[in-house]
């Protein structure tokens, strides 16, 4: 059971950037994006293959849920994403499910990531949690949140884009 988490822990951290025990927030109640449903490939930079390793599913779980899968290769990550407006920022909260070995126990810690998405030129650009902004140090989600807040008007309080192409659609 150890082995599993180190590499669910490890596999979130090369993948994922940065990591919280806490989440930002735990309310659920705004509606899923019914437009980043699917199978989406990244958008390789110029010269470069897609890696199909590297997609990403995103299904509907409920009307304010998605489960997502990334990358649906070897060692993905299974997600519970919900859509969150945290002061005037509109994000998405992830928790870590866990992978092919199997679901992170219960009596480990819970991981979670924060993402920003938009919507370009039919493209899904997701940014990550800026890990320099907001450390993964933090205590409790309260601690989070307040260094979130401290951040929102920061334009890189998300970085690292990554830019996907969808190749079939979920609706």
């Amino acid at each position: 059971m150890k082995s599993s988490i180190l590499l669910i822990t490890t596999t979130i951290l090369l993948l994922a950037g940065c990591v919280y025990e806490s989440p930002l927030t735990e309310k659920n109640t705004i509606s899923i994006d019914p437009a980043v449903l699917g199978l989406w490939e990244p958008v390789p930079n110029d010269g470069e293959k897609a890696d199909p390793n590297e997609r990403m599913l995103v299904m509907n779980y409920s009307n304010t849920e998605y489960f997502i899968h990334h990358p649906v290769g070897k060692n993905g990550i299974y997600w519970r994403g919900y859509p969150i407006k945290i002061g005037g920022v509109s994000c998405v909260q992830l928790k870590a499910l866990g992978t092919d070995e199997g679901p992170v126990p219960p009596s480990e810690k819970e991981l979670f990531q924060v993402v920003s998405y938009r919507m370009s030129k039919g493209h899904l650009i997701v940014k990550t949690l800026n890990a320099d902004l907001i450390t993964n140090k933090l205590k409790g989600s309260d601690e989070l949140k307040k260094a979130f807040l401290n951040h929102q008007d920061n334009e890189n309080l998300f970085s690292d884009p990554s830019r996907f192409k969808k190749i079939l659609s979920d609706n």
